[in-house]
């Protein structure tokens, strides 16, 4: 890839961003390491692993990653013979040991989430014996802890005991010289590793000891009395005692640590990827990103896409403008047109940094639908680049990068050139940018190109593989809405803005009348169809606004009626177990009224007295069977659209529209018809729409071709009911003629 358009597009400034979130110098190195893939495969897997991290950020338990210091260097030299590192170094180790612990067991029972995540804590190797040793023997300022072996312990001990003791002898040596001489000051200090006591140079006798110092007054001169030779060489042998076994102490942990070195080295690198990952799904977060959809071919559908830095640089995001840019099968070139300040750059560096992005497997700003291809080279030419040192002009320098874009475009290439041609003769600068713009399209190369020149705008009209497009403009505020309008070219708005700005009405005015008819025309119908597409975009806005609104309504509805189905279902349920409870109740009654009239003589009284219980017991009985036989029906909810059947007629077809709360007109093959939303039910069956035969629907006594019908000795709600399921029928048969016999009265 292009190392100039990679700076250029500020793809170093994202990852310099990532880096400042990463907590180890492993996942630094990782995040530095991040290039444009070509591989379809290889950047879906990175942008998977990236989501399921953002996904443990966002809704999982906290990841346990945190701070720690390069220690690859310090684990190199535990692998040297007879060598031993330092404890501070050690420390360092500890750290890459303790999170390689913590990841290892994150979550390890519930990692279905997270697959590709869960793949490097597996590879992940845990010493937990090693991390135990080596805080049993270190503390954490680097000293050596006395429970780092019995031998160590003891002679801690020893040493302590020892320094008890002379420190007593000291004690007692400068009371008896106090009492001799009345020197009242008690100094016990070291020299040279031994312990000795500090006495005024007129008190001195060569007796007292040996002659360690004096002080750099010459006033006070440091001896070790004769009773404390001994002691003082016991401690001594003892201090070397003990470096010694702390020197075997480092080298058993050092040995430990190198015998486990190449797993050590790996889990830094493991480490380094999950902290890279971690990195960059806190970024996503920030940038309220996305993993596009990754195609093979070079092309793009970027939905709502934003510049990911400026994303960063507001603390209100909402002013950062998305826009929705495509380049594909349909659409091989862009031209973007409008005044200066629009937003043009921005644009062209948005599209080119977020392929960068995408194919390095981050994740982008914008909406979730959105499609990026791979691109083998993207070529861009932005900004002023003006070169003193190479004594280059501004078109030069524009020049020089063109040339090295077009040198090997083909379809795997996407050019982004802003102010193609600028920088010198207008007229000369036009014919360049327009021979240019054709030899991409017929290099097949994808190309975005912003331009001044407005001779350029009429060549889509030309050429199909390029489209117009424009910055949005607002002409009251004469200020720039960022917001592209593919299709339509853009004006410059220049003396418009120059009046604004305070220029002579008189010099406007001139200016307008200097330019020529074609110009005029053209602004003008840029004008026009700016206004006309503002409309239509107000327009989309309030159907779509509309159509959500319908459809969460209907999603209501459907819900609502799914609810109290269910609840009459329950309630049908309860009222039959109460029924049945009723009814085993009932029976033992009987069973036990019988037994009584078998074992007594009954009287007929009592005989009269037990059918009078039976006959009320089987009236209560069927008023509660029939009370649970009742059927309760709750009406579906109907939408124009919807498949339904009518229940009449046994036929299939689809609302076409409602009429009123009762009605619905159905159209039933090439057949409309008006039913009662009573005598419908809904379908998922598919509605066939081939010819249909004469129908074989049949209603009563009537025959399917009947073309009369009897509604003698009816009442009038009966023969409306019968009249117009015979119409019915009678449409859908193809009768066009029928009788109706109705008689007199009723």
């Amino acid at each position: 890839m292009n190392k100039h358009s990679i700076e250029i597009l500020e793809f170093n400034k994202v990852l310099s961003t990532i880096r400042g979130k990463c907590l180890t110098p492993y996942g630094a190195e990782k995040v530095d390491a991040l290039k444009p893939l070509f591989v379809r495969k290889e950047i879906r897997l990175k942008q998977q692993a990236l989501s399921e991290m953002k996904d443990i950020i966002n809704f999982g338990t906290p990841f346990p990653l945190y701070r720690t210091d390069e220690c690859r260097a310090f684990i190199h030299k535990t692998t040297v013979e007879n060598h031993f590192i330092e404890p501070k170094e050690i420390l360092i180790i500890l750290q890459l040991v303790s999170i390689s612990i913590e990841l290892h067991k994150y979550n390890k029972d519930d990692r279905d989430n997270f697959p590709l995540i869960a793949n490097y804590l597996t590879e992940l190797r845990a010493f937990p014996e090693l991390k135990k040793e080596i805080e049993t023997a270190i503390d954490p300022d680097g000293a050596i802890k006395d429970s780092a072996s019995k031998k160590l312990r003891s002679i801690r001990s020893e040493l302590s005991e020892s320094k008890r003791k002379i420190v007593n002898t000291l004690n007692q040596f400068l009371s008896k010289q106090s009492k001799q001489t009345g020197w009242q000051d008690d100094i016990v200090t070291m020299r040279n590793d031994r312990y000795v006591i500090g006495i005024p140079t007129n008190n001195y006798q060569a007796d007292m000891g040996i002659l360690h110092d004096r002080s750099q007054t010459g006033a006070t001169f440091y001896i070790e009395p004769k009773e404390t030779v001994e002691t003082n060489n016991k401690i001594n042998m003892l201090y070397q005692e003990e470096r010694m076994e702390i020197q075997r102490i480092l080298k058993v942990i050092t040995k430990e640590i190198g015998n486990r070195s190449e797993s050590l080295i790996s889990n830094a690198d493991i480490i380094g990827t999950l902290d890279s990952f971690h990195a960059c799904a806190n970024f996503s977060n920030q940038i309220k990103g996305n993993s596009p959809i990754i195609n093979e071919e070079p092309s793009f559908n970027f939905l709502n896409v934003k510049h990911p830095l400026l994303m960063l640089q507001f603390s209100d995001q909402s002013k950062v403008i998305p826009n929705t840019i495509a380049l594909n099968d349909n659409r091989q070139a862009i031209l973007i047109t409008g005044p200066n300040t629009g937003g043009k750059t921005i644009l062209l560096k948005t599209v080119g940094l977020s392929i960068l992005m995408a194919q390095s497997g981050l994740h982008i700003s914008c909406d979730e639908k959105s499609e990026c291809g791979i691109f083998h080279e993207i070529f861009s030419d932005i900004g002023d680049e003006q070169s003193i040192e190479l004594s280059l002009s501004t078109f030069s320098s524009h020049i020089k990068n063109i040339i090295g874009g077009l040198h090997g475009a083909n379809s795997n290439t996407l050019i982004l050139f802003d102010e193609i041609g600028a920088g010198t003769d207008p007229n000369e600068g036009s014919a360049l940018a327009e021979a240019t713009i054709l030899y991409v399209i017929e290099r097949n190369a994808r190309m975005i190109v912003t331009t001044h020149y407005s001779q350029l705008k009429t060549l889509a009209m030309e050429y199909p593989e390029l489209e117009n497009g424009s910055l949005e403009f607002n002409r009251e505020t004469l200020t720039p809405t960022y917001k592209l309008q593919v299709g339509i070219p853009g004006s410059s708005y220049a003396v418009e803005i120059a009046e604004r700005l305070g220029m002579p009405k008189s010099i406007c005015e001139k200016a307008v009348s200097l330019l020529s008819s074609g110009e005029k025309s053209l602004d003008k119908l840029i004008t026009s169809l700016e206004e006309e597409l503002n409309i239509i975009k107000k327009d989309k806005t309030e159907l779509a606004e509309k159509l959500e609104k319908a459809t969460q309504l209907e999603a209501y509805y459907k819900t609502l009626t799914e609810h109290l189905k269910k609840e009459i279902d329950s309630e049908k349920e309860k009222a039959l177990a109460d029924t049945s409870n009723f009814l085993q109740e009932t029976r033992r009654e009987i069973e036990k009224l019988v037994a009584e009239i078998r074992s007594t003589n009954a009287s007929e009284k009592s005989v009269k007295e037990f059918h009078r219980i039976l006959k009320d017991r089987e009236n209560r009985v069927r008023t509660q069977i029939d009370q649970s036989k009742k059927k309760v029906v709750i009406q579906d909810v109907y939408f124009v659209g919807d498949a339904v059947e009518i229940i009449s007629l046994h036929q299939k077809g689809e609302i076409d529209s409602l009429i009123g709360k009762d009605k619905a007109k159905i159209k039933v093959g090439n057949i409309f018809t008006t039913v009662e939303i009573r005598n419908l039910k809904k379908t998922d069956s598919p509605i066939s729409t081939s010819p249909r035969k004469q129908s074989n629907v049949s209603y009563n006594n009537e025959p399917p071709t009947s073309r009369e019908i009897h509604l003698r000795g009816m009442t009038v709600d009966e023969a409306t009911e019968k009249l117009d399921q015979f119409l019915d029928q009678a449409i859908i048969s193809g009768i066009s003629q029928v009788y109706v016999i109705h008689g007199k009265g009723a």
